[in-house]
C-alpha cells in the first residue's frame, strides 16, 4: 500500500483554507458592535459600494434591506458588505479546500460533494458560535449564502482545471 504525499500546491493550499477558517472563527468570536462599520468609515472608505448599493433593493432572510429600512444608505452598505464578506470568505474556503484535497478522493465526483458538505457543516457551525457569543444573531440563510459561495468557488475550479486539462492534452 503506496503512502499518500500531499504536493506543496495542496499544501498551501491547506494553510490558505485554514487561514480563512481561523479568520472567520476570530470573526464570529466578536460581537455585532465590535464589527459595525461607522458611517464616517464607510462614506471615507467604502464610498464606491455606497455608490453602487445606495439604492438597491435586496430581499434576504424574509426582509427587504435597502436604505430606509437600513438606516440610510451606510447601512445599506454595511450590510451589503457583510453578506459579501460571507459569501466571498465560504468562496475561498471552497476554492483553497478543493485545490488542496482533490486528489486526496479516488473516485473525482467525491472531492466537490465532500468539501461542500464540510463546509456547509463549518457555516452551521460558525452560526451556531456567533448564537453563543453576545449580540449575534445566527442564521440559516447566512448558511444557505455560505454554502452558495463555497459551491460557486468549487464549480469555478473544476472548470478551470477542466479547460486546463483539455488544454493540455490538445497540445500533447
Amino acid at each position: 500500500m503506496e503512502k499518500f504525499k500531499f504536493t506543496k500546491f495542496e499544501k498551501v493550499c491547506l494553510f490558505l483554507a485554514f487561514l480563512v477558517l481561523l479568520m472567520l472563527f476570530i470573526s464570529s468570536s466578536m460581537t455585532y458592535h465590535e464589527q459595525e462599520m461607522k458611517p464616517g468609515f464607510i462614506h471615507t472608505h467604502l464610498y464606491f459600494i455606497e455608490e453602487i448599493v445606495g439604492n438597491l433593493n435586496i430581499y434576504y432572510a424574509g426582509h427587504w434591506h435597502n436604505k430606509v429600512s437600513d438606516g440610510g444608505v451606510a447601512g445599506m452598505t454595511q450590510f451589503f458588505v457583510r453578506k459579501l464578506a460571507h459569501f466571498t470568505s465560504y468562496f475561498f474556503l471552497g476554492i483553497f479546500s478543493y485545490l488542496g484535497l482533490r486528489s486526496v478522493f479516488k473516485v473525482n465526483w467525491m472531492a466537490p460533494m465532500f468539501i461542500w458538505f464540510a463546509t456547509i457543516a463549518f457555516a452551521a457551525f460558525d452560526e451556531y458560535h456567533q448564537y453563543l457569543t453576545g449580540d449575534r444573531t445566527p442564521s440559516v440563510h447566512d448558511v444557505m449564502l455560505d454554502g452558495a459561495g463555497a459551491l460557486v468557488g468549487i464549480v469555478i475550479c473544476i472548470i478551470i482545471l477542466a479547460i486546463k486539462n483539455k488544454l493540455q492534452k490538445k497540445s500533447s
